[in-house]
């Protein structure tokens, strides 16, 4: 993890420097939906095999960014989100049910690049923009609450970095401004069997300083 900040922190001054003609700070918070692509699989709880069912349920986030360039720009950011599913274990012997609402506390780095519809320099006060990048998330914190039953889940069930491309559209208003974007899971989300990735709506509103 520390590489990567590393890494993105040199990529971010180096667009700096490219794109320091123009520049807006953005600071936002919003929310999301999540889906799994695969919801079913098998898991092993106290040497009894149950069939696995995974929802992913609504979560928020806030974070900022800062965004280089005119018509087209780079917006590297911060952020911190929660990501939410719902786990059901069968047991395939009895048929009773282990439910348990899992909650992921997630650092993570976009990057963005994207093109305004408008040109800035004959209209600031209103655009609609497009935009497409690549968010990685890392998993600090996992809350659970057991419905039914008990099961251990911990850091080392999920994947450490779960990554997604992100694309969308934006509008800006005056200082404020409404991202809509849907994030496509590239890398499963649990270290185990089960080979579901993340994907996600999430609408974002915000407030922009523009220099």
């Amino acid at each position: 993890m520390k590489k990567i900040t590393l890494a993105v922190l040199v990529m971010l001054f180096g667009l700096s420097s490219a794109f320091a003609q123009s520049l807006d700070l953005r600071a936002y918070a919003g929310m999301n939906v999540l889906q799994l692509t695969t919801d079913k699989g098998t898991t092993l709880i106290d040497g009894v095999l149950h069939q696995r069912n995974v929802s992913g349920r609504p979560g928020y986030q806030f974070g900022g960014a800062i965004t280089f360039g005119e018509r087209f720009y780079v917006q590297p950011g911060v952020e911190f989100a929660t990501l939410s599913t719902k786990i059901i274990n069968k047991n395939s012997v009895t048929g009773n049910e282990l439910t348990d609402e899992t909650t992921l506390s997630v650092f993570s780095i976009p990057l963005k690049a994207g093109f305004r519809l408008i040109d800035p320099e004959k209209e600031n006060i209103f655009n609609v923009r497009i935009f497409g990048g690549f968010a990685g998330h890392h998993i600090m914190k996992v809350n659970h609450t057991t419905k039914s039953g008990h099961f251990d889940i911990n850091k080392d069930s999920y994947t450490n970095l779960i990554m997604n491309a992100d694309f969308g559209l934006g509008v800006d208003v005056f200082i404020f401004y409404l991202d809509m974007g849907y994030q496509l899971g590239l890398s499963p989300v649990h270290s185990g069997g089960d080979l579901a990735k993340a994907n996600s709506f999430y609408t974002n509103l915000g407030l922009r300083l523009s220099f």
